[in-house]
């Protein structure tokens, strides 16, 4: 309780934006504006209060050579787009703001992520609020079936979201017990979601960020994953898909397979070089949709959307930065003793498998807090890196 009145009087800015951002979020359901001001508004304060100097390192500028690179091609294939506001509004969501802000991250001090850090925190807490209370909505006056949202429009997302902040909320739990409390928590809102694909990620992410506290505390765990499994058997077992499922366009499963196919047939008759535009997937499944198959929006797949949005060479930059993410990660791994850089490392794995198999549409608004959260993975790992080769120079001058 001491840790939480503390946190809530030192953390009086990071809630109050936290809470207006996220008000301000619900609204692009009608209008992206008041949004879109609200980040700038923030981009202004950051610019004003920590003064950043505009000096990289090398490093720092290969995810902005990723950004440039994207923007290009999306003004490169810009005349081949079918909704021109859409394309203009995804290159906005995908690769300007975000690119904006990780300069913001890279230049300003510690400080900033840290406070931004908190912001995930304050966010984590209201989502989860929402998400207690709207589930307890759905058993009362609709079905156990139904899936949570929380404020983040589609249960996919919220199910990601709590996947990349999951070793954030992990690094202000001090003790055991909290971080198997955290876990059980998030596990659960996971289940509420109904995301296959985000409760099989953070398994995998809870497992390996946890080794240590699993195998002191496997009894604990395994009494509270179970209880909580015996509570919600009913929806886990209406979420596992059968194999049948694969066929059948109207579900998720066979959409997913359905949209690998399309992509790769695609192709055959198209340039690999030739992409259809920023935030084009939707509109072009619409124009050739053949009767009785749902529509697309995505490709369910981020590296499979940039092949078609962004031809072979968006795609490329993609795996590019994620393989140059993981090697830099490795290596704080290698040079540091520390929980955090394994954590951030997990975390990295844990949404590039995510990706493989959803959050593809990263030029919608809806997805810009996680592109936000990604941007700070970025940040987080190049600024460790760079204390690391400051060091060694230090060392070598001495």
């Amino acid at each position: 309780m001491y840790q939480v009145i503390s946190f809530l009087k030192t953390s009086k800015t990071e809630i109050i934006l936290s809470i207006i951002g996220i008000v301000l979020f619900q609204i692009v359901r009608f209008s992206y504006i008041p949004f879109y001001l609200f980040l700038l508004f923030i981009i202004t304060l950051i610019l004003y209060y920590y003064k950043p100097k505009l000096k990289f390192e090398f490093i720092d500028l290969i995810p902005l050579f990723f950004y440039i690179v994207m923007l290009l091609l999306s003004t490169l294939f810009f005349k081949n787009v079918i909704d021109k506001n859409k394309a203009i509004l995804g290159i906005l969501n995908a690769f300007v703001i975000p690119a904006l802000f990780y300069i913001l991250f890279i230049l300003a001090d510690d400080n900033l992520l840290y406070r931004t850090k908190k912001v995930w925190l304050c966010i984590f807490v209201i989502a989860s609020i929402v998400c207690v209370f709207e589930y307890l909505y759905y058993l009362l006056f609709r079905t156990y079936k139904e899936r949570t949202i929380s404020i983040f429009f589609n249960p996919n997302i919220f199910a990601f979201f709590l996947v990349m902040v999951y070793p954030f909320i992990l690094s202000f739990l001090k003790s055991d017990r909290l971080k198997i409390g955290g876990t059980l928590v998030i596990f659960l809102e996971i289940l509420l979601s109904g995301s296959r694909t985000g409760f099989l990620v953070f398994l995998f992410e809870a497992v390996l960020i946890n080794i240590k506290l699993v195998r002191k505390n496997i009894g604990k765990l395994f009494m509270g994953l179970s209880l909580i499994l015996c509570l919600f058997l009913p929806k886990i077992i209406y979420r596992i898909p059968r194999v049948s499922d694969i066929y059948n366009t109207k579900n998720a499963v066979g959409q997913r397979i359905f949209a690998i196919e399309f992509v790769l047939n695609y192709f055959k008759h198209k340039n690999l070089f030739e992409g259809i535009g920023a935030g084009q997937f939707e509109s072009l499944f619409r124009s050739l949709k053949p009767p009785g198959i749902v529509l697309l929006r995505s490709a369910h797949n981020l590296f499979l959307n940039a092949l078609i949005e962004y031809g072979i060479i968006g795609y490329g930059m993609f795996i590019f930065l994620v393989y140059f993410l993981v090697f830099v990660s490795t290596f704080n791994i290698a040079r540091s003793n520390e929980d955090s850089d394994w954590m951030v490392f997990v975390g990295l794995i844990s949404i590039t498998i995510f990706q493989m198999f959803d959050m593809a549409e990263i030029t919608n608004v809806r997805m810009m807090v996680v592109n936000l959260i990604y941007v700070y993975y970025i940040a987080l790992i190049l600024r460790k890196f760079r204390r690391w080769r400051q060091k060694d120079e230090q060392a070598f001058s001495s």
